[in-house]
């Protein structure tokens, strides 16, 4: 079993690739839609609330700077 570190970590990771990905054809749209699941995956495997505060501190500092 992973630890909670390592499924946030992972979880940062492929939410990262994800809002890189521009998609141009059928398989960057695979690729997102594999991603997602796999964050989905990960996010109901992970205890929820040390990630979603994670999330919504990147998300302000992302709004405020």
């Amino acid at each position: 079993m992973l630890s909670r570190r390592s499924i946030e970590t992972l979880i940062d990771l492929a939410e990262n690739k994800l809002s890189q990905i521009i998609p141009f054809d059928r398989d960057d749209a695979r690729e997102i839609k594999i991603l997602q699941s796999c964050v989905d995956e990960l996010k109901a495997g992970a205890p929820s609330t040390s990630h979603n505060r994670r999330a919504a501190r990147i998300e302000n500092q992302a709004t405020t700077h």
